[in-house]
């Protein structure tokens, strides 16, 4: 427009030489060559990088999804994986062996096969603060793929869940999904993005290595809310007067709570970030260290309440070995025992009759056992000899056996 204004402006000089070009990098900006030097760089990166990558296949209530892995060390991989999901392969058969599994965290790490040629790269130093362009790999259909996306910040920040920094990030171009691998453009791999409450955040890579090399050094103490939830349904969100959240489902006595805080109450904010489900509860629960006050803003019968609850200690994650693990992965609740929120295919636990959701109230003659003593107790009892358990399902009490082979 301003060019044909011009012309009429200033007639005389409409036949004149042409202007001269745009300096760069306006010139640049304006090119088409940009665009495909762009894309040539992020097809060289791609053909670097996709021999540590790959696609595990998951199932849950939403069906079949995917997930992208990195290949860490030469015959273990990475990725996250919500609770409630279990690693498959082609035609829904049992997924790849699971060496470590941490529900708190979604951490999973799976042996693969041996290839040292294919682990990927590793920063030397700590990554730097600033705005960047990151290459993120994410799984889709099967295969993996990956795009650049804009970084504008970068900030470290501490989660009593794990034993070194995260790397918060802001002012993303584009967002990142939850498990994405993140990669410099220089094909090192910098670490898996997870969501923890509002957060965008960044694993770094050399923890996860650290994990799967079986060298992972937890924290002393990981903390958890003494509070069980459970699903917000539409009948119970009618009743409660809220429109999205989670409902208090019991409170420890024990529990040191300011304000009123009981059964049949919504969670719809754990400091300041929003929860809706289960997981996205627990996973923001367990990233407040024990002793620290947690304000909830819940919500009962319509009327929004705010209370604080200290969070306490929780269970530390344990590793799962393919010849010692009983097929399952479990979580404390208190004043019953453990919840089953994983069955792997083909495990013991499989075998024995063990669904997701259901209750272990007692193991043998103990009563309410930890996560840690199931695990433990069936890691001593001997090859050929059976563990009894019993569960509680619907309102039921059942004993199953898990053959230790």
């Amino acid at each position: 427009m301003l060019l044909l204004l011009a012309r009429f402006r200033f007639p005389e000089e409409a036949t004149g030489p042409n202007a001269e070009p745009a300096p760069a990098p306006l010139e640049r900006l304006a090119a088409r060559a940009t665009y495909d030097e762009l894309a040539a760089v992020m097809a060289d990166l791609e053909r670097r990088i996709n021999p540590a990558l790959l696609a595990l296949g998951t199932r849950g209530d939403e069906g079949i999804r995917f997930v992208p892995a990195v290949r860490v060390t030469a015959d273990r991989a990475v990725a996250l994986l919500p609770a409630d999901r279990r690693l498959v392969s082609a035609g829904n058969t049992p997924g790849p062996p699971i060496a470590l599994r941490d529900p708190s965290t979604e951490l999973v790490v799976v042996q693969t096969t041996a290839d040292a040629a294919s682990v990927a790269a590793f920063p030397a130093t700590a990554p730097r603060p600033g705005p960047r362009y990151v290459a993120v790999a994410e799984a889709t259909g099967g295969a993996v793929a990956i795009r650049p996306v804009y970084i504008g910040r970068a900030d470290l920040f501490a989660d009593p869940r794990w034993p070194a920094a995260l790397i918060s990030v802001a002012a993303v171009q584009q967002t990142l999904s939850e498990g994405s691998a993140v990669f410099s453009l220089d094909g090192t791999f910098l670490g898996l993005a997870t969501q923890i409450g509002s957060r965008v955040a960044i694993i770094p890579s050399n923890m996860l290595r650290e994990a799967a090399a079986g060298s992972f050094a937890t924290p002393g103490a990981r903390g958890e809310l003494p509070i069980e939830v459970q699903p917000l349904t539409p009948v119970l969100a009618t009743a409660a007067g809220a429109e999205r959240g989670v409902m208090v489902s019991h409170v420890l006595p024990t529990a040191s709570v300011e304000g009123d805080l009981a059964a049949g109450d919504v969670i719809v904010k754990v400091d300041g970030a929003e929860v809706t489900t289960v997981a996205g509860f627990q996973q923001v629960a367990q990233s407040r260290a024990p002793g620290a006050k947690v304000v909830l803003l819940t919500v009962r019968r319509g009327k929004p309440l705010t209370v604080a609850v200290v969070a306490v200690q929780g269970d530390a994650p344990a590793a799962a070995n393919a010849a010692d693990d009983a097929g399952m992965a479990l979580r404390s609740v208190a004043d019953v025992g453990s919840e089953v929120i994983t069955v792997e295919p083909g495990g013991a636990a499989q075998r024995a009759g063990v669904r997701h959701g259901d209750l272990i109230v007692a193991l043998e003659r103990e009563k309410r056992p930890q996560p840690q003593d199931v695990l433990r107790t069936y890691r001593a009892t001997k090859p050929g000899t059976f563990l009894l358990l019993t569960l509680r399902r619907d309102r039921e009490y059942r004993v199953v056996a898990l053959e230790k082979k």
